[in-house]
């Protein structure tokens, strides 16, 4: 059952690598700037809700755009992706920014290579929706967060719409931005809340440009 159990994990990564590894050069353009005129307040937000001098951990960090962020106050930031081609564009950015106290690498969600209470803060940001097994990336989060840690979790709100939530349906289907959770705010609140953590702040965040909101969810570890 074990090997088996690898086989299809590996399976997973390696789908899930080939995809994002793939759109890695243009995913700030093409996904980002085009869709998300609200990104600039939301690394604002997410940099100030961090706090200053913690120890912080960013899952699926792609590009690195949060994560070189919030390392202007940050005491230290480690920053995950599975994605080789994210973290070549990420490395970029930090050397052009002169920024030394970030350390990016290659890791899975579900197996994060951490100790357990290890971080004042971790953030996953737009990315929930997109993990098969979002579960299992929160169960690793819960782990390596300090007792006291807080979790920052920023989610598409495809739920928000019967609209969205076809189109996306369509998407994934066809191969094109996965999208296996379309939640509205409410459902996106319970779920984080029903997988260990205290919820403290909830909230929607939109441009007036932008076709779909963000859902902003800040928690905390449930002991």
């Amino acid at each position: 059952m074990k090997k088996e159990t690898n086989m299809q994990d590996n399976s997973r990564i390696e789908k899930e690598r080939k995809y994002w590894d793939k759109i890695a050069p243009e995913y700030e353009h093409s996904v980002i700037e085009q869709y998300w005129k609200v990104y600039p307040s939301l690394q604002d937000k997410i940099s100030k809700d961090v706090g200053v001098g913690n120890t912080i951990l960013e899952v699926a960090t792609g590009t690195g755009l949060v994560a070189l962020e919030v390392a202007k106050q940050a005491e230290k930031v480690y920053a995950v992706d599975i994605s080789q081609p994210m973290i070549d564009e990420a490395k970029r950015k930090m050397i052009d920014k002169k920024i030394n106290n970030v350390e990016f690498s290659v890791d899975d969600a579900y197996a994060l290579p951490f100790d357990n209470g290890m971080f004042d803060t971790v953030i996953c940001n737009n990315a929930l929706h997109n993990m098969k097994h979002p579960g299992d990336a929160l169960s690793e989060i819960k782990r390596v967060l300090k007792p006291d840690g807080r979790f920052i979790a920023i989610i598409v709100g495809a739920g928000e719409s019967l609209k969205f939530k076809i189109a996306l349906t369509i998407s994934t289907i066809l191969g094109q931005l996965p999208v296996f959770h379309k939640l509205n705010l409410d459902e996106f609140t319970d779920f984080i809340d029903k997988s260990g953590f205290v919820v403290v702040k909830k909230e929607r965040m939109k441009h007036p440009e932008d076709r779909m909101a963000l859902l902003y969810v800040i928690s905390k570890k449930e002991e």
